[in-house]
């Protein structure tokens, strides 16, 4: 009898746990992955709970973030870092000069490795000129670091 009565009390608390839970879908409180996937439109905190579980079973969510699979996005902002690293490395001395000058066909290239809309790079190669002192803040300043700086200021335009 004791075992019916407390069955009953911890169904009332569950349901009533998922009317407080709010409005927020499974796809929106736990993103991609297979609980995502699963359950997308299911709303309430224990279908988020049980979403979130699916998305830790085996990894699934992090295999699914690395690959673009389970409704992730694909993940080339990896490749377009690697592609970008590369090119600075090579380039530091021309695109310095280049971003300093808000144009030249380093900063063509950059912003045709970065994937920026032709529409975009005006603004991008000022927000580069603007940022230069930041971008280049000594002669000994890594590739890496320039990287960095770009890719923060790619961000915010």
């Amino acid at each position: 009898m004791k075992k019916k009565i407390l069955a009953v009390v911890l169904c009332l608390v569950m349901i009533s746990m998922a009317g407080i839970a709010g409005a927020n879908t499974v796809r929106q409180d736990c993103g991609c992955g297979l609980g995502g996937m699963a359950l997308a439109d299911k709303e309430g905190f224990l279908w988020n709970m049980v979403g979130t579980f699916l998305n830790g079973l085996c990894g699934n969510q992090t295999f699914a973030m690395s690959t673009g699979t389970l409704d992730c996005g694909a993940p080339k902002k990896f490749a377009t870092n690697d592609k970008m690293k590369v090119f600075v490395a090579d380039n530091m001395d021309v695109l310095a000069v280049d971003i300093a000058q808000g144009q030249g066909e380093s900063l063509d290239a950059l912003a045709e490795i970065a994937e920026v809309p032709a529409t975009e790079r005006p603004t991008l190669y000022a927000a580069l000129q603007n940022n230069f002192d930041t971008i280049y803040p000594s002669a000994q300043v890594s590739s890496t670091e320039v990287v960095d700086q770009i890719s923060r200021i790619m961000q915010t335009i």
